[in-house]
């Protein structure tokens, strides 16, 4: 059998083999020497580690009861992050990675080395990661390293001083990570836009800073560490924290908080995607901060499932960047607490729910909203803030708002005539929204493609009508809607 590469001048095999993922080419490697010796001296092959699956477009449709589809990763992400150095999209099938796999992978790549996407890392360790810098590994613009508890918060640090001025997408979820290692990383990394921290059981506000007059303070509950002074300035004792406790928790915590050191504001990232879902340190007094810092680029806040409560509403009403750039807002299973009676006075208006004021403010500030999430049992979102989102922000295509027990018609009817948008839409346990809303609501709303009304009470009418004008609907939720029948599902 002739061999096909020795037709070829050498650097137009190279080009071949870069549309493959790193196992076809571990693969290749074993048809022969010559092959062999080819593909493991071109660097260049090996800087793309994308090991764990695609979450590109292709993967799975995520559970409706939690995300709906609502796949903000597919948006956010540049496009370094879902695609090669080729263009051509990343299909690796998962893959458990070991120490000795990534020393190898980092050997043979060396600087060439620009993306490590470890999604699913349990094995991994300090010894891999501290390969990464043995083997000159420090131009990498993307890293993920996703689902680990064995490396250490020290080699964290020592991998964001020394890479992270090239780093663009950084993804640590599930990861031990400490408040230390996010404050290297904002003052390390200038040209970061992407910060996933979901899940991070360590994460507190003290990972963002204080604003300062025309700089930032970054402060910590326990005694100052040099080496986090010393790789981003001086330490200054005597800066005054100007964050204001929002709940007892907060007030708790600044108690014990300590100026550690300041930085310049032009020394900070311009953030875009900040995901904190799940971090469960995570209080009120974090808002703010986040959106003093990076407020002028940041369009993607996940604040699902952490500590902070409805109160955030007013924290970005009191922006100070207005309007804000977020097109992004995600605030399912937040709490509707909101701390001591007299916040609650401020932002409550009896049983109508948010006051007017701060509703007008907060609109005013996320203008440019394409998609909100607010669902998981919250009393404060009723038909006055649905609607008053609705008349201000006409660019949003993806509303969760999923158990509002206090929505109904008025917000349908409104959502109907000015979201004309919307393409994905959860309204399972809205349990008010009835035929009526749900007519108005397709009246307006023809292209939603993703609809979810499990559980309430509507019959074969409402389906009639989304059978007649929903062409472009693919997925359509209707669990325990108990009035339904056979000719309202033929309908559709």
């Amino acid at each position: 059998m002739i061999d096909p590469l020795a037709a070829l001048p050498a650097d137009i095999a190279v080009l071949v083999f870069r549309k493959m993922s790193l196992r076809e080419i571990a693969r290749c490697m074993l048809v022969s020497k010559r092959w062999r010796r080819l593909l493991e001296n071109q660097a260049v092959l090996w800087g793309n580690v994308d090991m764990g699956g695609s979450l590109g477009k292709g993967a799975a449709p995520l559970d409706s009861r939690l995300e709906m589809g609502f796949n903000h990763e597919e948006e956010t992400n540049n496009s370094d992050s879902d695609s090669d150095i080729t263009g051509k999209n990343s299909t690796t099938s998962a893959m458990l990675l070991y120490d000795e796999n990534l020393k190898t992978i980092a050997r043979r790549a060396g600087p060439a080395m620009w993306r490590v996407a470890l999604r699913f890392s349990p094995l991994i360790s300090d010894i891999g990661i501290r390969a990464l810098l043995d083997s000159g590994c420090t131009n990498l613009r993307h890293l993920e390293i996703r689902a680990n508890r064995k490396i250490s918060n020290d080699v964290f640090k020592e991998l964001v001083k020394n890479i992270g001025g090239r780093l663009e997408y950084v993804a640590l979820s599930t990861t031990e990570v400490c408040d230390r290692v996010v404050q290297l990383l904002l003052c390390n990394a200038p040209n970061l836009v992407h910060l996933d921290l979901s899940f991070c059981r360590y994460i507190t506000a003290d990972s963002f800073p204080v604003a300062n007059g025309s700089s930032f303070v970054f402060s910590s509950t326990s005694d100052p560490e040099s080496d986090v002074a010393e790789a981003v300035g001086t330490e200054d004792d005597n800066i005054a924290l100007d964050q204001q406790p929002v709940t007892e928790a907060d007030a708790q915590a600044n108690k014990h908080r300590h100026p550690v050191f300041q930085v310049d504001a032009k020394t900070l990232p311009r953030l875009q995607t900040l995901l904190l879902d799940g971090c469960v340190d995570v209080y009120n007094a974090a808002v703010p901060r986040v959106l003093n810092a990076f407020g002028k680029s940041l369009r993607t806040l996940d604040l699902s499932r952490t500590k902070v409560t409805m109160w955030t509403i007013q924290q970005i009403a009191a922006s100070i960047h207005k309007p804000l750039q977020l097109e992004h807002l995600l605030m399912n299973g937040i709490s509707i607490r909101m701390g001591s009676e007299e916040e609650e006075a401020m932002l409550l208006n009896d049983w109508l729910g948010i006051s007017t004021p701060i509703v007008e403010g907060f609109i005013a500030s996320v203008m440019n909203l394409r998609r909100l999430k607010l669902g998981g049992g919250n009393n404060l979102v009723t038909n006055g803030l649905v609607s008053a989102v609705a008349r201000s922000c006409r660019r949003l295509v993806s509303l969760d708002v999923h158990d509002s027990l206090r929505l109904g018609a008025q917000s349908m009817l409104v959502l109907g005539e000015f979201c004309t948008n919307l393409t994905q839409l959860n309204l399972s346990g809205c349990i008010g929204c009835q035929d009526e809303g749900i007519i108005g609501l397709v009246n307006g709303c023809r292209k939603l493609e993703a609809l979810d009304l499990s559980t309430l009470n509507i019959t074969d009418e409402s389906l009639r009508k989304i059978g007649s004008l929903l062409y472009k609907l693919e997925r359509l939720f209707l669990d325990f809607c108990r009035l339904i029948t056979d000719d309202g599902i033929k309908a559709v």
